[in-house]
């Protein structure tokens, strides 16, 4: 009798030890491993995935001022502009692919954008949906979301930790973690940062306020021109693996908002789910 196909765990290093041993990963655990969502070993929650309570302070910060009128300015800003941003996309993506339907975006991710804008806690910044409630409030399936999100993270517009808390009287040698819902971080893309600065600097005089008016014009159009296929891509997130050292960048930038920028900067989920 043939001896069988040994079965690897995703576990972190499975497919580096794969490799060495030069054994072959099915289809599934190759995909887990190579998109860094595997579980750790013996628990069903993804690696990566940091305790209830541990990290959100470094994930949420107060949306613009922390005010509600400011916070729904920086979100209506951002998400016009985001639109803008998907329709141009959209004309680009139809000269090379005739009849496509979506932009870098696509119709849910600018859903699931605005949902996440009106969901946000402005004072503190916490936004901490799940999946599918995301699903089922905008009407969309969750693998339509699941996608959604992965495209605003590639484009800068948010990112996301992974977090699990203790199982409350876990059973002898059974789950003693489980994953929880993402911890989500609104950012600014890169190629936004100036233009949305100088929209919510403070108001001009009513004289000056006809220029301020020009000016914002120009200035977000020239912002629009700017955001080229290449620009988009250097953002401070591009969807790689969340390792420690995302945390430490995500930490950094978040920090360097409050200090030079002005800016507001993120399952048991996105990326792979149970």
């Amino acid at each position: 009798m043939t001896a069988a196909t040994p079965r690897h765990d995703a576990s972190p290093f499975g497919l580096v030890a794969a490799r060495v041993a030069k054994t072959t990963l099915c289809r599934k655990a190759r995909a887990l491993l190579e998109r860094g969502d595997s579980p750790r070993s013996g628990e069903r929650v993804w690696r990566n995935s940091y305790t209830e309570g541990t990290i959100e302070d470094r994930v949420w910060k107060p949306i613009h001022d922390g005010s509600k009128r400011g916070g729904k300015r920086w979100t209506k800003a951002l998400l016009k502009a985001a639109k803008d941003f998907e329709n141009r996309t959209r004309r680009e993506r139809r000269e090379k692919e005739p009849g496509v339907r979506n932009g870098a975006l696509g119709e849910v991710g600018i859903a699931v954008l605005e949902y996440l804008y009106e969901l946000v806690d402005y004072a503190t910044g916490r936004l901490e949906p799940s999946i599918q409630r995301i699903a089922d409030d905008i009407g969309r399936s969750y693998s339509a979301v699941h996608k959604g999100l992965c495209r605003l993270r590639k484009e800068g517009f948010i990112h996301w930790m992974r977090r699990s808390r203790p199982v409350d009287n876990p059973e002898p040698g059974g789950q003693q973690v489980e994953q929880i819902q993402n911890a989500y971080a609104l950012l600014i893309p890169q190629g936004m940062k100036s233009w949305l600065a100088s929209l919510l600097r403070k108001a001009p005089t009513p004289g000056c306020e006809e220029d301020r008016r020009k000016s914002d014009k120009e200035a977000y159009e020239a912002m629009l021109v700017g955001l080229t296929a290449e620009e988009r891509h250097v953002t401070t997130w591009n969807g790689d693996s969340l390792l420690g050292e995302t945390l430490r960048r995500l930490a950094a930038s978040l920090d360097a908002r409050d200090l030079r920028r002005g800016e507001s900067s993120t399952n048991g989920e996105t990326g792979g789910s149970y």
